[in-house]
């Protein structure tokens, strides 16, 4: 709010300088000296001083008049112009009204009127300036949030699966050897779970896709509060998940794994279908390779996990159920050659996968 100039007399020029009127008393008063001395002149006749003194009065007259057009310019226009110089700056930063304009009389006065409306539209202009700068900050702020949202919706995609919610299979790439690489150097052990869902494809054609959509959910649920948070979980597409477990000794591995057995196992009891789902593990420790890579890592974990899939089906074969979890490709009795398992050698498609 514009405050009243305190050091501004808009109405202070209206009366005539100090100056006119000090040359104007002069003036009048030399004029009053010249008329005397003309009247002692003519008493006497003498015309020739008579003259002289009537030019010097001219003269005087010219001057008084010279000073008065001097004051009334002064009074009406440059006294006027001084105060708007003086004034427009202080209205433009807020320190005096724009009504103080209205007080300058004179020639100035259209002038200044003029000028008083352009200041008025002008700080009219500004406000809306600022309102429609508000209003543009607040819509970027709003569509910058909206963005950031939707980027980490995008993040959020690329880098998790939606059904389960663990991570896809482009971070299990990006993950396993940034792991690898921390494990050796540190010294530390490193653990891979390959894990797979038996008979998943007789609980989508007994009960259907979406029974089998609720089971994978539920797994990688299991999956996710079993593990430490430290450890990485990923659904590798399918019925196939991926466990990273850094700092994790093959003991410590298989009891995870006998524990997301045992856990799914109770987990399928109430579906009613001829073959109940269940995990078979393959285990591959970084200690074992003897060159290790991302690739071979998943590969030897891969055909461990299909050697406990044969000797499983070894097992039900013979009327044996198989209780160790999964983990071990390698049982320790209850089959006619001790020690049997499918070498690792051997195709997918030759382990007769069950499921």
């Amino acid at each position: 709010m514009a405050k009243p100039s305190t050091s501004i007399d808009p109405g202070g020029y209206q009366t005539k300088p100090r100056w006119a009127w000090a040359v104007a008393v002069l003036l009048l008063l030399s004029q009053l000296g010249l008329i005397i001395g003309l009247a002692d002149c003519l008493w006497r006749h003498d015309m020739e001083r008579a003259a002289w003194l009537a030019q010097l009065m001219l003269s005087a007259g010219a001057g008084l008049a010279a000073v008065g057009f001097a004051a009334r310019r002064q009074t009406r226009v440059y006294g006027p112009l001084r105060v708007m110089e003086r004034l427009v700056p202080e209205i433009r930063a807020g320190h005096a009204a724009i009504e103080e304009l209205s007080q300058i009389h004179g020639r100035l006065a259209p002038l200044a009127a003029q000028v008083q409306e352009l200041l008025r539209e002008l700080r009219g202009q500004k406000a809306t300036i600022g309102k429609m700068d508000n209003e543009v900050r607040d819509r970027i702020a709003s569509r910058t949030q909206a963005l950031e949202r939707k980027i980490g919706s995008l993040r959020h995609q690329a880098t998790r699966d939606v059904l389960t919610g663990l991570f896809n299979r482009r971070m299990l790439d990006e993950h396993l050897g940034q792991a690898i690489d921390r494990c050796r150097t540190g010294g530390m052990h490193l653990a891979v779970l390959m894990i797979d869902v038996d008979n998943f494809k007789c609980l989508n054609d007994t009960l259907g896709h979406g029974a089998g959509d609720e089971l994978l959910r539920s797994i990688g649920q299991i999956i996710r509060s079993t593990v430490r948070e430290a450890d990485c979980a990923f659904r590798c597409g399918g019925d196939e998940f991926v466990v990273l477990l850094e700092a994790v000794d093959a003991q410590s591995a298989g009891a995870l794994a006998d524990r997301l057995t045992s856990l799914v196992d109770a987990l399928v009891k109430t579906l009613h279908v001829p073959k109940p789902p269940r995990l078979s593990i393959g285990v591959c420790q970084l200690q074992d390779m003897k060159n290790p890579s991302p690739e071979s890592m998943l590969q030897t974990a891969d055909e461990h996990l299909y050697s406990v899939k044969a000797s499983r089906k070894r097992f039900e074969g013979r009327g044996v159920r198989d209780s160790s979890g999964g983990l071990h490709s390698v049982p320790a009795s209850g089959s006619p050659e001790e020690g049997e398992m499918i070498s690792p050698k051997r195709s997918r498609t030759q382990d007769a996968r069950s499921g």
